[in-house]
């Protein structure tokens, strides 16, 4: 077992991963904010769908023929997304542990959780709880099922839940600077027997936002599943020495938690790992972990097939072994370039057609930042460089993946605009300032008014004299970019394109030594955009936005003809999550549309693909097409089902 002294060697870096929480609300979020954007590459990321060659099968032969194997007539193969990762005898399901886990694959196909929330939908369903309940402003109560349990025949109960929760708050309290939350959202949280729980909030809360944060939390990795067995020896010493111990302790225990490779998928004396879900692990390979149906899960009669596989390749694009029949499903990856489309099979079925991510300009507000001067103090700077792009340059470079943010910079998602599929999307078209318009005339405006000058040649000068210049740390690749590099340099400021490696890129973000940068992150429902972790919290931490800000009055009119408003951004998100007024709600996007942290340019859809000639996946929409491991989840539910059909 790795010893403290790991941990104090690499404090500073586990500090970060556990002040965020296991439950990914700032730095496995981030993870997504950097795949194919210059920073931290993301397992299972999918991308565009490009070509290069695909590793060995493992002798599985499924359900489609040619792949050399033993023939399995109901065997549901799935494309392994952590190809940069571990390979499956090196993971282990330690959610606070990020190294070599396999906490999400396959964690989450053999664990499941109270409850599945839908960022689309913006709707829960219950899974191993039964109901759940605001008993008071504060207080959120759960009643869990008693049908669940562990796959070595344990009765799994409330108990397991609130073990898991309760070291993650005793990890984040560590974590936590003095005077600040450990979790933004719960305080504390018992079980009052072996099936009830109550939480208790820091605020009073909305019940969708209070469950969508808790028993429904659906960021990261902790959400996956619940991962800690009460009766398990090493999981109930950890648990207790976090509850009681206190000093350096305490400090040890998270270093073990927190570095301890536990439980291995399969063990030196060869048992496997146990869950609690509809399948449990058979086989462990170098390229592939195979689960058999669990017969005393609660909803296996809706499974008519036997083993659910995840098989590992040398390319992380899974079009590839998806076209040539070798994997039955792909997580993510899709939409493919229209180049190769050609390779998808006849049956070729998308899912998480709801699901999207943003591709975003990112700026360095400079709010707290030291030793380094970014152009981006000034929010009427950030709205200039914004109004000199010319969005619709970068539509015939787009290769049939990405797609325009055509509309005003809003933090709406790119499919929720599209579709005008809530009621904030035709609020943004109505009232939102659009930039993106190769709108010189007020970029200059803009500019002469934060003091900048144009000489006679077209050049711009800074407040100080010197040549205006950006420096663009990364995004080299992105075709927005490149297009807004060529809008700056005609329109007279220059630009420096800065390529760095992932750590030095993550490192100058969070320490705001940059001044633009290209950002990516889930975009998949209208609330989850505003997560208090993801706003106030990550974003804040890699733009360094200041966190009051007067935004200009009425809504819609960025000259402010009624004056301005101060907001405090964190303490507007509460107010909505507590009251749930659409009214606040409506100021933040205005916020972020007059301040412009990150401006949207493009989005990707962020659908996976499954062969719908063999497989049937019968399930709510919400899951179906907005809940991000949809795959694992429509055979726990009890009104779901995948189904063998071949």
């Amino acid at each position: 077992m790795p010893g403290s002294s790991s941990w104090r060697e690499d404090r500073s870096t586990r500090r970060q991963f556990v002040k965020a929480g296991a439950a990914g609300s700032a730095v496995l979020i981030a993870g997504c904010s950097g795949g194919g954007d210059g920073g931290t590459d993301t397992p299972g990321d999918g991308g565009d769908g490009g070509d290069g060659g695909d590793g060995g099968d493992g002798g599985d032969g499924g359900t489609s023929t040619g792949d050399g194997g033993t023939q399995y007539d109901k065997r549901f193969r799935v494309f392994d997304p952590i190809t940069s990762g571990a390979t499956p005898t090196q993971r282990h399901l330690n959610p606070w542990n990020p190294n070599q886990t396999g906490a999400w694959h396959p964690g989450a196909a053999m664990m499941d959780r109270p409850a599945v929330y839908s960022p689309t939908k913006n709707e829960t369903y219950g899974l191993m709880v039964d109901s759940w309940e605001m008993t008071g402003d504060t207080t959120l109560e759960a009643t869990f099922s008693d049908e669940w349990t562990w796959h070595d025949g344990t009765q799994f109960n409330a108990r397991d839940y609130v073990m898991e929760q309760q070291i993650e708050l005793e990890i984040k309290r560590f974590a936590a600077d003095e005077g600040e939350r450990a979790d933004p959202v719960m305080k504390s949280i018992s079980a009052s027997d072996d099936y009830h729980i109550s939480i208790e909030l820091h605020d009073a809360l909305d019940e969708t936002f209070a469950v969508q944060n808790t028993i429904g939390a659906y960021n990261g990795t902790l959400p996956r599943g619940v991962f800690t067995k009460r009766d398990d020896d090493r999981w109930s010493s950890w648990h207790e020495t976090l509850r009681n111990a206190s000093g350096s302790e305490k400090e040890d225990a998270i270093g073990e938690i927190t570095s301890a490779s536990y439980p291995m998928l399969q063990n030196d004396d060869g048992d496997f790992a146990l869950g609690h879900g509809p399948f449990q692990i058979s086989e462990v390979g170098d390229d592939i972990v195979v689960m058999e149906k669990y017969e005393d899960h609660p909803h296996s009669d809706n499974i008519n097939f036997d083993e659910f596989a995840l098989k590992l390749f040398s390319t992380n694009q899974p079009i590839q072994p998806y076209g040539a029949g070798r994997v039955d499903a792909s997580h993510k990856g899709f939409p493919i370039q229209d180049s190769l489309k050609g390779r998808l099979p006849d049956g070729h079925t998308l899912f998480r057609e709801g699901r999207s991510s943003n591709k975003l300009f990112a700026f360095n507000c400079g709010a707290g930042v030291e030793g380094y001067d970014s152009p981006f103090e000034d929010p009427n700077v950030r709205k200039a460089v914004c109004h000199v792009f010319d969005r619709q340059s970068v539509s015939q470079l787009l290769e049939g993946v990405n797609r325009l943010f055509d509309w005003a910079p809003c933090r709406v998602p790119g499919k929720v605009m599209e579709e005008n599929s809530h009621p904030a999307a035709q609020f943004v078209k109505d009232n939102f300032t659009k930039y993106g318009q190769n709108n010189t005339e007020r970029a200059a405006e803009l500019l002469e008014g934060a003091g900048y000058t144009r000489q006679d040649n077209g050049n711009w000068r800074t407040p100080d004299g010197e040549r205006f210049r950006i420096n663009i740390m990364n995004g080299a690749e992105r075709r927005d970019i490149t297009v807004l590099k060529q809008n700056l340099n005609d329109f007279g400021i220059a630009t420096n394109q800065q390529q760095v490696d992932s750590a030095t890129f993550d490192e100058r973000r969070m320490n705001g030594q940059y001044d633009m940068m290209p950002d990516g992150s889930s975009a998949n429902g209208v609330t989850a955009l505003w997560a208090l972790g993801l706003v106030p919290d990550w974003i804040q931490s890699i733009t360094h936005f200041q966190m009051e800000r007067d935004i200009p009055m009425p809504i819609g009119d960025p000259d402010g003809g009624s004056g301005t408003k101060t907001i405090n951004v964190e303490e507007h998100i509460r107010q909505w999550q507590a009251t749930g007024e659409q009214q606040y709600h409506r100021e933040l996007l205005w916020w972020w549309n007059q301040t412009l942290p990150e401006a949207e340019m493009m989005y990707q859809p962020d659908a996976g693909a499954y062969n719908g000639s063999n497989w049937e996946m019968d399930v709510r929409p919400g899951i179906l097409n907005g809940v991000d491991d949809a795959l694992y989840i429509a055979p726990k539910m009890e009104e779901g089902a995948l189904r063998y059909k071949g």
